[in-house]
């Protein structure tokens, strides 16, 4: 199987000595080591080493030396131990000096070079062997079923966009097989689904007889070659091919009692289930809390329950000043708005509340009858001001010209609102549509399986609330009914007429998080409000972070202080 992975290396060595300004400062293959290590440190002097010109050549030179070693003495164990550590260490250097520019045949090749140090360290050179190429094929066949799987959430893919939009690239559709592929979309469409399907069901070639399994895999050798020729990638197919060695020796030896695969499956799938676990009990605590005497109100009526949150002044309500009704983004909690809330009730009241199938309501109305039972249940009278973020703007375009608010709402706070043009437009669209769904796929994966507990996640990178409130919000976001709810919201969610409703609620201002300004501005035209920016925040940062959400508040504040 080392045979493959010197012919690859050889290429790739030669290729890198080969050029001759790519690796000058000014080159696009520079070295960027250096630069994220503090000036004068010892990181820093090693970084400039490894940055400098003459480095990737001089790597390239020792991978070569040992690829030709390893090609030539395939069948010496020290030999293949100490040219696999060799390339390994060489190529883990250039990544470092440039972590950009490679394919998953280098990162196989990675692989199996790090793995043949790992097991060398095992004393008995039988069982280091079994464990490696155990390892290497276990690798191979979670690579080729994840790669597939996620290609299956991708639109482009299932589709059949992906392959015919590579080939159209200047890097990629140069070649004559390229060029011939692209005569012929049908085909073209037919091979990029039929990557998806065959890369899913890779795993099954365990289950096969030995002939049916060896001709599987030789259609595997093929389609590597064929993405080589096509694409003009002469060392994409070698770092594959050398994975396949493990997977004939698996295939081999077949109907052994103990095996590293299901010790590593054992494993993997105790692991996963014990952390779904965790996460569902920590999912009930959030809502025992939520049910507690410290959680939100819930209101009953007609319609079914609804979870709301009412914040006022200390003193009392004053019923001098206008109410404050928060809309949440999509999938988003009342919590969300925590640090908002919080500033805006010190002299307003301050209502949130879930909108159907979120959280703890259970109300099937629409959000006009849902609001209308809160402010009733809660006995909110007189003006209302509605702040909405995301999609949250287009529920409340559904009920501001409602008569049960007819002359009550006086104005609208968009904060990085989802302009209806745009929804329409994504919904419409088969590619951006299957884009939001894979994202929410990957969010309710994350959800079932406990990952969001171990793994960093967007919804903790952009929102910073007290221990608690940030407890709650992140186990909502990451509850599997509220990600299905917020895809139905999506889908559902009502357009039409929704900018003229929202300019006939009063005057408007939108304030747009930094990341979506360009975006913000033109949707602040359509809706001929006043624009404001909170620079250096994203979309859910913009009321998530304290110092954003201070902004915010500020901006509502002055908005109804004027009105």
């Amino acid at each position: 199987m080392f045979l493959p992975i010197a012919a690859g290396q050889i290429l790739a060595s030669a290729e890198t000595l080969s050029l001759k300004d790519e690796f000058d400062d000014d080159g696009y293959l520079r070295g960027v080591c250096a630069q994220q290590y503090p000036p004068g440190s010892v990181r820093q002097r090693l970084g400039r080493v490894l940055d400098h010109p003459r480095t990737p050549k001089l790597l390239a030179g020792v991978t070569l030396a040992a690829s030709v070693g390893l090609a030539l003495c395939r069948g010496n164990r020290r030999v293949q131990i100490t040219a696999a550590a060799v390339i390994g260490t060489c190529n883990r250097l250039s990544e470092i000096r440039t972590p950009y520019g490679r394919d998953g045949a280098d990162q196989m090749t990675a692989v199996i070079t790090q793995y043949r140090m790992l097991t060398a360290l095992v004393p008995d050179s039988r069982t280091s062997d079994d464990l490696f190429l155990r390892a290497i094929n276990f690798q191979a066949g979670l690579s080729y079923a994840v790669s597939g799987i996620s290609k299956a959430f991708g639109s482009s893919w299932l589709q059949g966009d992906a392959l015919p939009e590579i080939l159209q690239t200047e890097a990629y559709g140069r070649g004559p097989a390229a060029q011939l592929l692209r005569k012929h979309p049908r085909l073209c469409r037919a091979l990029t689904v039929g990557t998806v399907a065959w890369e899913v069901a890779f795993p099954l070639v365990y289950l096969l007889p030995r002939r049916e399994a060896g001709l599987a895999l030789h259609a595997v050798k093929l389609f590597h070659a064929g993405v080589a020729a096509t694409m003009e990638l002469p060392r994409f197919v070698w770092g594959f091919l050398g994975s396949h060695g493990a997977v004939d020796y698996v295939l081999d030896t077949r109907g052994r009692r103990h095996t590293f695969e299901k010790t590593v499956l054992g494993i993997a799938g105790g692991a996963a289930a014990a952390s779904a676990l965790i996460a569902r009990e920590r999912r009930k605590v959030a809502e025992q809390r939520r049910l507690g005497p410290k959680g939100a109100s819930r209101s009953h009526s007609e319609h079914g329950v609804v979870e709301y949150a009412v914040l006022g002044p200390p003193d009392g309500p004053n019923r001098s000043r206008p109410v404050v009704v928060l809309e949440c983004g999509l999938g988003q909690s009342l919590e969300s708005w925590e640090w908002v809330a919080e500033g805006l009730a010190r002299d307003h009241t301050v209502v949130r509340y879930h909108r159907s199938g979120y959280g703890l309501t259970k109300a099937r109305g629409s959000d006009a009858d849902i609001l209308a039972a809160v402010l009733d249940e809660a006995g909110v009278e007189g003006d209302l001001f509605v702040v909405t973020h995301s999609i949250g703007s287009l529920s409340a375009a559904s009920y501001v010209g409602d008569p049960r608010f007819a002359g009550r709402v006086r104005g609208v706070v968009v904060v990085d609102g989802t302009d209806p043009d745009l929804l329409d437009a994504d919904r419409s669209d088969r590619r951006r549509f299957g884009k939001f769904v894979q994202s929410q796929a990957h969010t309710l994966f994350a959800a079932v399986t406990g990952i969001y507990e171990w793994a960093p996640n967007a919804v903790e990178r952009q929102a910073g609330y007290t221990p608690d409130t940030q407890y709650s919000h992140v186990h909502f976001v990451f509850s599997p009914r509220n990600v299905v709810n917020s895809v139905r919201e999506y889908t559902r969610m009502p357009t039409e007429g929704a900018l003229d409703a929202l300019r006939s609620a009063g005057p408007v201002l939108v304030v747009s998080s930094g990341e979506n300004a360009e975006q913000q501005a033109a949707f602040s035209k359509k809706l001929k409000a006043d624009f404001e920016v909170v620079d250096g925040s994203a979309h859910r940062s913009i009321v998530g972070y304290r110092v954003h959400a201070e902004r915010v508040e500020d901006a509502v504040r002055r908005f109804i202080h004027a009105r």
